[in-house]
């Protein structure tokens, strides 16, 4: 059992409701005593939690204080232990392969874009027929050469959204449904 202090404090910027097993009911807890005009929202932080409780008065402050909630607060310092070793780890080593490699990808795509435009520009100023059709039946190859590396370049950006939602879900302490319920999530959310 925990104090409704200790709960607080650990989960710090956290969200108390996703950070602690039982998190609304410590919201609400802390709403019960505080002003209509006062009270916070379902996503309430620990440190908007703190600060709400500073503007009670001493006696109901300490009141809601000793209160004690079967709460583990292992639970909540192992999910920020968890993120931290998790950004650690990207700060000491940062993936440096996929954004060469995304990099030149653009390069490669961005080049032969603008050789094509310059050639196909000459050919129809200079009244080149044959190069203009040239240009033309070329333009498969091109397609395929730039139609591969775009492909590479949305699957790199479409990895590093999703890798960016995961750690942003992490952080947050929710976890979406996998399986049959998460294709259900999704579908009712479009």
């Amino acid at each position: 059992m925990s104090s409704l202090w200790d709960i607080v404090k650990t989960v710090g910027s956290g969200i108390i409701s996703t950070a602690v097993p039982g998190g609304p009911l410590v919201v609400a807890a802390i709403n019960a005593v505080l002003p209509d005009d006062q009270q916070l929202p379902e996503t309430a932080t620990g440190a908007q939690a703190q600060d709400a409780i500073a503007t009670i008065p001493a006696e109901q402050r300490a009141a809601l204080m000793d209160k004690q909630f079967e709460v583990e607060l292992t639970t909540i310092r192992e999910s920020h232990s968890t993120l931290r070793t998790m950004l650690e780890s990207d700060a000491a080593n940062p993936q440096s392969t996929r954004p060469y490699i995304a990099k030149h990808a653009f390069h490669i795509i961005a080049l032969t874009s603008i050789v094509i435009m310059i050639a196909w520009g000459y050919a129809v100023l200079a009244g080149k027929v044959a190069m203009v059709k040239q240009i033309q039946e070329g333009a498969i190859f091109v397609v395929a050469l730039n139609g591969t590396l775009a492909t590479l370049l949305l699957a790199y950006f479409g990895s590093i959204r999703k890798e960016h939602k995961q750690k942003m879900d992490a952080a947050s302490g929710v976890s979406p449904p996998a399986g049959i319920a998460g294709l259900v999530q999704r579908f009712l959310q479009k």
